[in-house]
């Protein structure tokens, strides 16, 4: 059998690298509105598709997504049997950590803990029904962004869930994570305690470099729904929080979209191709028939699974062009040169009308916010 490419073949450093063990954070948007726009389209090109004879071209429906990302954690998992994961899931203004649940928390945190597909399944299930009938509950119509995934904030949840994680690890050590009430919100206390009785300042010196060197953070961010153009600053300040911390973050945006050329729905998310850029990690949007027919599941295990050590072997999908342009925070438009709120760093097309800024409600001096180029 012949060797590799010298290109291909994995350094001693890579080797240890790839040894580490992985905290996994997938997030998953299940908003009713983007999924909905699924279905409709689903529907409409499925009927004339089958009375042609043909099979169905996409797109994917929330049922199937969900069984590709349940295919996904079980082969997470299974790879890496050290490895940690949790699934939050993001529906309109709401997020909510689906697995694990409050009460497996104690079992999750064990060691020899591995969860089966069954129980993946039904616990994402569960808490994904039980957030979207939260969200309908509490629907608010006068508000339109209010129906799309507020992505900023599950992306802020999952640094906070990884960062409370490295804390226990660098404190405690990689068994400390076996605790289950170290991660607890009340028990802050209990984690400082451990850091200052953990020895001499030498020893916690090393120990903290080796439990942080220990663990491969990493976030899968998976959007159905259109950015939202007035968390581009939250987006782009977790973004610089990831690329501090060295947490890789994956993107997977899921169009409605079967046609490049359909305008009425976006084929790309420019703020995952941004974080994916300036974290390393990798982005895919597949639309139309890379959705369905198990061809979804492909896309992520083939792109996503891999730990992140491991992928300078790999042929995975690169980002050629990346958008940095920002958008309008009032009409979500692309702009080259816009009005900079001095204080919360808005960005508007046109200076907005009155003496106040839409978004922190800051008042307008009388020297009026300069046009910039962006």
């Amino acid at each position: 059998m012949s060797n590799p490419p010298k290109s291909k073949r994995m350094k001693y450093s890579q080797i240890q690298q790839a040894n580490r063990n992985s905290l996994a954070v997938i997030v998953l948007d299940v908003s009713p509105l983007a999924w909905g726009e699924h279905d409709v389209k689903r529907k409409a090109l499925d009927r004339a598709r089958q009375a042609a004879g043909k099979s169905s071209m996409g797109p994917a429906i929330l049922e199937e997504v969900l069984q590709s990302v349940v295919a996904l954690c079980n082969c997470v998992v299974s790879l890496e049997r050290s490895s940690a994961l949790i699934i939050l899931a993001v529906a309109n203004n709401e997020c909510a950590t689906v697995f694990p649940r409050k009460d497996q928390l104690a079992h999750w945190m064990v060691g020899s803990y591995t969860p089966n597909t069954q129980q993946i399944s039904e616990l994402l299930i569960t808490g994904v029904a039980e957030l979207l009938t939260r969200v309908v509950t509490n629907d608010k119509p006068q508000d339109p962004d209010f129906r799309q995934a507020a992505m900023a904030a599950a992306f802020s949840s999952a640094l906070c869930l990884l960062n409370r994680m490295m804390v226990v690890a660098r404190a405690g050590g990689v068994s400390a994570l076996q605790q289950p009430h170290y991660l607890e919100r009340a028990e802050d206390e209990g984690v400082v305690a451990m850091m200052e009785t953990s020895g001499n300042s030498n020893n916690n010196s090393n120990l903290n470099a080796n439990s942080k060197s220990a663990w491969s953070p990493r976030i899968l961010l998976i959007q159905a729904s259109e950015d939202r153009a007035r968390d581009y600053n939250a987006f782009m300040n977790c973004a610089f929080a990831a690329k501090k911390e060295n947490i890789t973050v994956d993107g997977c945006f899921l169009t409605a979209s079967t046609n490049p050329k359909d305008a009425t729905s976006s084929s790309s998310s420019r703020f995952l191709e941004q974080v994916c850029d300036l974290t390393g990690g990798v982005y895919s949007a597949p639309s139309g028939m890379a959705q369905v027919g198990g061809a979804l599941t492909q896309v992520l295990l083939s792109v996503f699974l891999a730990p992140v050590p491991c992928r300078t072997v790999l042929n995975l999908p690169a980002l050629n062009k990346v958008d940095f342009r920002a958008r309008c925070f009032e009409t979500g438009a692309t702009v080259d040169q816009a009005y900079v709120c001095n204080l919360c760093l808005s960005i508007f097309r046109n200076r907005p009308n009155g003496s106040y800024c839409p978004t922190c409600q800051a008042k307008i001096v009388a020297d009026p916010m300069r046009r910039k180029s962006i």
